[in-house]
């Protein structure tokens, strides 16, 4: 019951989303504007927006150094794939999840600090989202009157970036912390004391922040992947015959971001409207020509994991039921003592 709930509302915000976005636009301007994209360029977006994919591996492998050297590439490769098909085709986005579960049965790393990596990757992806969306938003040319608008999403940015960067440090210090703690929540309350061992087991996770050798490749390698998938969405947008600046690709990576991260099936509405938004909103781009853009650029965010996805599945003899079942390893979190 509860997962036909979880389907159904995101459905239905799927469904109101795409509403909002195409409810004024002309069908026949809208295939017009489709037809003419350029399909080579969309694909190049689409495998630049993909290969970012290869940083991410490389980045959680680094955070993962203190808990276990040399993770191989394939499976941490994999649960990042599947973790991106389980968030877009099962109700309740437990895809990120699923990737320190898959993991964690694959190569034997505690479910801990698998789920705390995955925990600092986000935090990371935020930060450097915010970093990038504050240079693009320097140098980026504003469609009159939207200076304002601009103006405060800039210091939203950064109080968002403090409030990630917080939790980072505040994750490396629980675990520099974690023996001591560990042995002063024996004696504590049940309840207590499973919130305190989940809390240190997820903080091993965030314990190669706590090294300057590791932690600025780290935050490197976050930078880069996320200027990957701003160099495809620009390419892609471009492709779809809306002539942006570079710059301008970085201001909508927090937009699209949140779009994406809404509870609705791939992203379906979220991203569309996400993109509708910024490049009508901030860029005066022309309405239908934003639409296609949006529904171009989502083909192309979307289909490679759809591709790559399933074909991992049957690589690694797995079904969608495996990986709902490796998320529900999470429950167990904090049971026992700190992995």
């Amino acid at each position: 019951m509860k997962a036909a709930v979880q389907a159904f509302v995101g459905l239905a915000l799927a469904a109101l989303l795409l509403y909002w976005v195409f409810r004024d636009k002309d069908p026949r301007l809208l295939r017009a504007a489709i037809a003419q994209a350029s399909w080579p360029g969309l694909v190049a977006a689409a495998v630049l927006n993909f290969a970012h994919n290869h940083v991410r591996v490389l980045r959680w492998r680094r955070l993962l150094a203190p808990v276990r050297a040399s993770v191989p590439y394939r499976p941490m490769f994999a649960a990042i794939v599947l973790g991106y098909l389980t968030t877009w085709l099962v109700p309740g986005r437990i895809g990120e999840l699923v990737r320190p579960a898959l993991l964690t049965a694959k190569e034997g790393i505690p479910l801990g600090p698998s789920l705390g990596s995955v925990v600092s990757d986000r935090f990371l992806d935020g930060i450097a989202i915010v970093v990038l969306f504050f240079a693009g938003s320097l140098t980026a040319t504003f469609a009159s009157g939207s200076a304002a608008l601009a103006s405060q999403m800039r210091w939203a940015s950064i109080a968002l970036a403090s409030v990630m960067a917080i939790g980072l440090v505040v994750l490396a210090l629980f675990a520099r912390q974690a023996s001591r703690l560990d042995a002063r929540l024996a004696g504590a309350p049940p309840p207590l004391r499973w919130l305190g061992r989940a809390a240190l087991a997820l903080a091993q996770g965030a314990s190669a922040l706590r090294t300057p050798s590791l932690w600025l490749p780290i935050l490197g390698l976050s930078l880069v992947a996320w200027l990957m998938i701003a160099a495809g969405t620009w390419i892609g947008i471009r492709s779809a015959g809306v002539p942006i600046d570079f710059s301008a690709s970085l201001v909508l990576l927090p937009l699209l971001a949140i779009g994406v991260a809404l509870p609705t099936p791939a992203g379906a509405g979220g991203y569309h409207a996400a993109m509708q938004f910024g490049l009508t909103q901030l860029f005066g781009v022309d309405g239908t020509a934003a639409a296609g853009a949006g529904l171009l650029m989502h083909l192309a965010v979307m289909v490679p994991v759809l591709i790559v996805g399933p074909a991992l599945l049957y690589t690694e003899s797995l079904s969608l039921a495996d990986l709902i079942r490796a998320a529900r390893q999470i429950k167990g979190l904090g049971a026992t003592g700190t992995p």
